[in-house]
Parts: C-alpha cells; structure tokens; sequence
C-alpha cells in the first residue's frame, strides 16, 4: 500500500521512532506540498519537485549516522523514505500532465507573438492537443542543408514566419519550405504535405525533439503518395535517462537549450572531421564532446555543456600543432596534466554512459526497489567529479570507487567501470604530484 504523502505521516514517524534528525527542509517541503492547492497544479508541481529533491538529501544525511541508528533501524527509516518518494513521484507525474492539459487547454494571447518561442515553448501544449485523434493543426517546415525547423499552430501560418524558421536552421539563403497540417493516426504524430514528402519523417522528427524535448513516432505524406516513416517509440520522453527523478517528460525546450542545440549542430561536422582526420588534441575534443552530452542530456545544464562546445568550438579553431612541429612533442607539463585530465573525463564520461544504461534497464524492470535503485545510482554519477585540479579530490575519488558499495554492485553485476576510472585517476595524481 502506497505511503500517504503527508507532513503528518513523516514526522509521526520520527516521533514514534524517537528519531532526532536534521530533516527541517524536508518537513518543509512536506508542509508546502500540504498546503499547496491541486486546483492549481503548477504550484503543486513545484511542491512536488521540492519534495522530491530534498528525500535523497534526507538519506544521505541518514548514511552518515548509519553506525549510530543500528542496520535495523537505518533500514527502517530509509523504507519510509524510499516509500513516500515513490509516491512523490507517482504524484509528480500527475501533477505534470495536469500542467500540460491547463497549458493545452489555455488560449494563448500571445500566440500572434513574432518570437522563437512559437518553436518551442508555445508549441508543447499543441503537440499534447493533437493527442485527442480529432484536432488537425497547421504545419510550415524549413529544411537548409542539414537543419531542419518545424513549426504548428492552430491558425494558418503566415508567410512571415518563415523567416523565424530560417533562423532556427541558421540560414540566410537555400531554405526549402514545405506547407501542410498535422494530426495524431494510430499514435503517429502524421504530417500531411503540399509537395513531396521524401526524406522529411526523419529530419521532422529530430526537430521536434530539438525544439521541445519530444519525442514522436512521425509520418509524412506528400502530395504525390509517397509516406515516410520514422521512429520505433510514441510519446514525450526526454532523451537520456534519469530514472524516477527525470526532468519533465516532454518539458518545453528553454532558451538555453535552443542555443546549445544550435550550437552543436554547427559544431558536429567539423567536431566529426577533426575525429577522422586524427587530430592531436582528439582526446581533449572527445573529452570536451562527452562532457556537454553529459551535462545536456544527463543533467539538463545547458549552460555549461554550451561552455564545454564554446571551449571544443576554440580547440578547433586553434592552429594545429603537430608532433614534431612547435613545442616538443615528448615534453612534460601544463601538457600533459591537460592529457590527464582529458583522459578522466573520457573515462568518467564512458562510466556515466554505462551507468545510465544500467538504469534505463532498472527502470523497465519496474521492480518494488527499482526507485531505490535509480536514486543510489544518480547519486553515484553526482560524486564523480569532472575536474579534479587537487591531490585531495582525486585521493577521495581513488577511495570512493574503491570502496562505495553501489560501485561494487555494478561492477560485479553489469559493467566493471571502476577500473578504467582508477587508472585514469592514477596517471591524473602523477601529474598533478609533479
């Protein structure tokens, strides 16, 4: 039986345990989620995001007493906990598609608004609209080289939106604009064009991912017969995994995701090429790359994976050195500690990748402890530190990794990642010993 989510059920708890703990702003987040109206579920979802966030900061301060409570009563308390956020995020979950059917359901004044939000923002709650079968909307898509930018409203789209679309595909000439409308067949989210729809289902469905965090199955049928489709999954989930405590499924795209998107694609080409053409600092650009994917998909930070492919964009536009030419290719060094820590983000970006693995794969177990899991397991990516510039954090790392359990458990059940992790750490102690 689910857990009432209560400030009452937490603190009655504590009070029948005889528990003294430091657990003020979980009793306030608690108190806030009590207080918080569900006619108005935009602030019963901030209600419900505080409480979510502040259960894992309660355990880990329970870890530190571990010894004190006993394994018994640990283990009890940390039940309770794990219990009232598994229906926290139940709760949650609700409480987001409550925001999202007010949003759809909402006439937006400013709609008319000549603003790159008509992309993204603006278009979410058209995008869940269309979900009833019966709603057909208005489609104006953009294609330039490989960018492509779609935009549906409810209203025929006027020509002057095209050059918002242009500037989404980051294009000043060659723009390719295709009308037509849209609507939601068979969980298909189903564009039908006024020219031909060849190569559009895959390009269409990317952008609406780019532009809203949305994912869709999508087809596309042009005016000469001709259907295109693309993607095997339905629905709004974000790329990346982040288990039970994942950023809204299908959340508008903000500014700084737009921006960091944008920034990508005009990097991708030449990041690729840089790649194949063996460039000398490949191991810096696939350590610069896997750390903004990290922070984007994993952590949702788009300002900083935007400095990370702001420092990849200026590694690139460096003049090339190569061995045997300008500084000596076998000196020691600002170099080397660079190559260091270069090949700790590469290890601790591979470790991560496998980690969210390993959760997507508990998630679709939907076992009673999966929630616990996920947790521990997010946790774990938040403790291993990117930039280690100290003798002091790296010395922790070496410790944690070799004597976290969580750690352990992956690495006999699923992927040993410690040990790539602490040969990297060990090369990045020698060089910042020297």
């Amino acid at each position: 039986m689910a857990e009432k989510l209560a400030e009452s059920t937490w603190t009655g708890f504590v009070k029948k345990q005889k528990l003294e703990l430091d657990d003020k702003p979980l009793v306030k987040a608690l108190t806030a989620f009590d207080k918080a109206d569900e006619s108005k579920p935009e602030a019963r979802l901030a209600a419900l995001d505080d409480v979510v966030a502040q259960i894992p900061e309660q355990v880990k301060g329970l870890v530190k007493r571990k010894k004190e409570l006993g394994d018994k009563r640990f283990g009890e308390v940390k039940d309770k906990l794990y219990a009232l956020l598994e229906e926290a995020e139940a709760l949650q979950k609700k409480a987001r598609a409550a925001v999202a059917a007010a949003a759809a359901a909402e006439k937006d004044d400013d709609e008319e608004a000549d603003t790159p939000a008509l992309l993204t923002t603006k278009m979410v709650p058209l995008l869940r609209a269309l979900r009833d079968g019966k709603t057909r909307m208005h489609a104006l898509i953009c294609t330039a080289g490989k960018n492509t930018a779609v935009l549906v409203m409810r209203k025929t789209i006027p020509a002057s939106r095209r050059k918002l679309l242009a500037e989404a595909v980051d294009a000043k000439s060659g723009m390719k604009y295709v009308v037509g409308e849209c609507m939601f067949e068979n969980k298909t989210l189903t564009f039908t064009v006024q020219s031909s729809g060849s190569q559009l289902a895959k390009r269409v469905r990317q952008a609406l991912l780019d532009q809203t965090g949305m994912r869709f199955k999508v087809k596309v049928t042009g005016d000469d017969g001709v259907e295109e489709h693309d993607g095997d999954d339905e629905g709004d989930e974000q790329a990346g995994v982040q288990g039970s405590r994942s950023a809204p499924s299908g959340g508008p795209a903000s500014a700084e995701q737009v921006a960091y998107v944008q920034r990508l694609r005009k990097l991708r080409e030449r990041y690729d090429q840089a790649l194949k053409d063996q460039h000398p600092e490949s191991t810096k650009l696939r350590a610069l790359m896997g750390f903004a994917s990290e922070k984007a998909d994993g952590q949702k930070d788009y300002v900083a994976a935007s400095r990370a492919l702001e420092s990849l964009e200026k590694l690139l536009d460096a003049p090339v050195t190569r061995a045997g030419s300008g500084s000596a290719s076998g000196s020691s060094g600002a170099g080397d500690a660079d190559d260091a820590v270069a090949g700790w983000q590469v290890a601790r970006t591979t470790a991560v990748a496998s980690l969210k693995s390993v959760a997507s794969k508990v998630a679709a177990a939907r076992h009673a402890s999966s929630a616990r899991a996920i947790v521990e397991i997010n946790e774990l990516m938040k403790k291993l530190n990117a930039t280690p510039d100290r003798q002091q954090q790296v010395a922790e790392l070496q410790r944690y990794l070799r004597e976290d359990a969580v750690v352990s458990d992956i690495c006999e059940l699923a992927e040993d990642i410690r040990s790539p992790m602490l040969r990297a750490l060990d090369r990045l102690q020698t060089q910042l010993t020297a």
